[in-house]
């Protein structure tokens, strides 16, 4: 554990693009430990897999704008 808390202490002097490569390189020796990972797996892959899939109970104009566009379109006023 004394090992990661010093590597971690280390990887946050690092900028930016180093944390970026210092991923990109534990995912790749994580894809030699595991046959099950394959070899292009990019930093954050699962995470950017999953996006657009979500859904929000939240609406707002767009989600009825149907019902407001044909409300506008009958309004006789003007």
């Amino acid at each position: 554990m004394a090992n990661l808390n010093a590597v971690l202490e280390a990887a946050q002097t690092l900028s930016h693009d180093e944390r970026r490569r210092l991923v990109i390189e534990l995912d790749a020796l994580e894809a030699r430990e595991d046959p099950r990972v394959p070899a292009n797996r990019e930093p954050l892959a699962s995470l950017r897999a999953l996006s657009g899939s979500a859904h929000s109970g939240f609406t707002d104009i767009s989600t009825e704008k149907y019902a407001h566009v044909a409300a506008a379109s009958l309004d006789s006023a003007d």
